[in-house]
């Protein structure tokens, strides 16, 4: 009971909109209040629409358990936090952050069907005590919180049922995203910028770890790439969605007549792979070469040939790695992000041959853009392949992208249905 007081805000107006549909059907009176309601007929007409609403989520929490099989998932729970508490765990380090990584998953799993179990409980004794309540406003009270439980039980089963779309082999991983420069000059650059500040906003919104681990400033201002590298459970699901042209429409701040101008940025997004051995890539095929580093300087960095490049020679795909202060560990920190390129592509055009995948390479370019972001002569964003779109341009960049992650998540499931 003291969470769903804790949301009654949000229950409250929940419960209002409830009833205004509900008036509208005539099947309510005037309310005379938002948040005290004289006529009695009133309350107990929405406790029984909440209760019928409650009823619908119930049917789906049935369904989200017999899915997730919790008990299935108490004794594997049990089985990993045994093998986690072994004294020679971390003798192997890949092994034990494979172990870790799936304690928490399954500890996830739990605490939201414990979750579910909870939000149902408190909504059912609100609901019961708004109809014994003795005062229109005690009724009123209890409907609020019972409103709020509801709210609260919808919200996480439709986050629960994200993640459930969230099956593929590297989904759990973290994620490197890069982001390069495309047509449009200036302006191209400068929307490279404004990317990746959209991308580290919205890892911080998140409580996401995300680091810089290369930057090369263009001419004149902007970038021309930029690399993230972004550690957090699943960020890679929800990152991949990312993955394509992002097309900019704005006045421009480089013209001096602030003519309209178009600019094309493109995102690369691989998962973030821990163990360097997990893909098999043939020495032959790569070309590593090694510079100076364009960091800020240092002991070692821009003195010596400290930045690493590796580049498959079948595909053509090429990597770098400069933000470490020796050779070696930039060769691995390249050596993995090769691997998770080709992986990633590989796992998209489900192939086995790798020298086919080079078709698959972003282009920043007309006619390639996933997503248009408008700033002039009106203001939207507009997700091509989803059709989700906002007004509110501004959230956006700031890095309000759950709404289109979670769109893109929906229906990339259903056209993998349809096929």
């Amino acid at each position: 009971m003291i969470r769903a007081r804790a949301l009654c805000a949000s229950g409250r107006s929940a419960l209002n909109a409830l009833a205004r549909d509900l008036k509208s059907n005539s099947r309510l009176v005037q309310a005379s209040s938002a948040n005290a309601r004289t006529n009695s007929s009133f309350d107990f007409e929405t406790v029984g629409a909440v209760r019928r609403r409650l009823g619908e989520l119930e049917r789906r929490v049935d369904s989200a358990l017999e899915i997730a099989d919790v008990k299935g998932l108490k004794m594997r729970f049990e089985s990993l936090d045994e093998r986690s508490s072994a004294g020679d765990l971390w003798e192997d380090a890949n092994k034990a952050r494979v172990v870790m990584a799936e304690l928490a998953g399954v500890r996830e799993e739990l605490d939201a069907a414990r979750a579910f179990e909870e939000h149902v409980s408190d909504a059912k004794t609100a609901l019961e005590l708004a109809e014994v309540g003795e005062s229109d406003n005690e009724m009123s009270e209890m409907l609020c919180e019972a409103m709020a439980s509801v709210e609260a039980l919808d919200e996480a089963l439709e986050q629960w049922e994200l993640r459930r779309l969230l099956g593929g082999k590297y989904d759990a991983l973290g994620a490197v995203v890069q982001i390069y420069a495309g047509a449009g000059g200036l302006d191209a650059q400068d929307w490279t910028e404004m990317l990746e500040r959209m991308y580290i906003g919205w890892c911080e919104k998140r409580g996401y770890g995300v680091r810089v681990t290369e930057r090369q400033e263009g001419e004149g201002g902007g970038l021309k790439t930029a690399t993230l590298e972004v550690d957090g459970r699943h960020a890679y699901g929800y990152l991949s969605s990312e993955k394509g042209t992002h097309r900019l429409v704005r006045q421009s701040p480089f013209n001096k007549d602030a003519a309209r101008q178009t600019s094309f940025a493109a995102v690369d997004v691989i998962p973030l792979l821990q163990d360097e051995d997990e893909v098999k890539v043939p020495e032959g095929d790569l070309e590593i070469t090694t510079m100076r580093s364009s960091g800020a300087g240092g002991q070692n960095v821009n003195k010596l040939e400290t930045a690493v490049r590796i580049k498959h020679v079948p595909t053509g795909i090429s990597v770098k790695a400069e933000e470490h202060r020796t050779q070696a560990l930039n060769r691995q920190a390249a050596m993995l992000r090769i691997k998770a390129k080709l992986t990633a592509l590989a796992e998209e055009a489900r192939v086995a041959d790798i020298a086919e995948l080079r078709g698959d390479i972003v282009k920043a370019e007309w006619g390639q853009q996933i997503r248009n972001y408008v700033l002039h002569p009106y203001k939207m964003v507009k997700d091509v392949r989803t059709g989700v779109e906002t007004s509110d341009v501004t959230r956006v960049l700031n890095g309000g992208l759950d709404e289109y992650m979670n769109g893109y998540l929906r229906w990339k499931a259903s056209k993998n249905e349809s096929e």
